[in-house]
């Protein structure tokens, strides 16, 4: 699906809340095989993310407004198609 999100000239950012330190984002990193082609990033403390909730996947527009949210649960994740629709509406706004 990547590819998709890449034709969108669309950009994937995840952020890793749960890790503890830098050691324990690596594992983490470490366990993407192959190599994620999406930035993967961690915020310890949640001092950027905290009004995020922590398992959800949001859509933000250029301009930096949240256009849509995907709640999920750590073993239910949003439907990519869904993402993908939503994401290409947006950008035909």
């Amino acid at each position: 699906m990547y590819d998709e999100v890449e034709a969108l000239d669309a950009i994937v950012i995840a952020i890793a809340q749960e890790d503890r330190d830098l050691e324990s984002h690596g594992k983490f990193h470490a366990n993407f095989k192959p190599e994620p082609r999406f930035e993967l990033c961690a915020d310890f403390q949640r001092n950027d993310t905290k009004r995020y909730e922590r398992t959800s996947t949001y859509l933000i527009d250029k301009q930096g407004v949240v256009r849509q949210i995907f709640p999920q649960l750590i073993h239910f994740r949003a439907n990519w198609d869904a993402l993908l629709r939503e994401a290409k509406r947006v950008l035909e706004e």
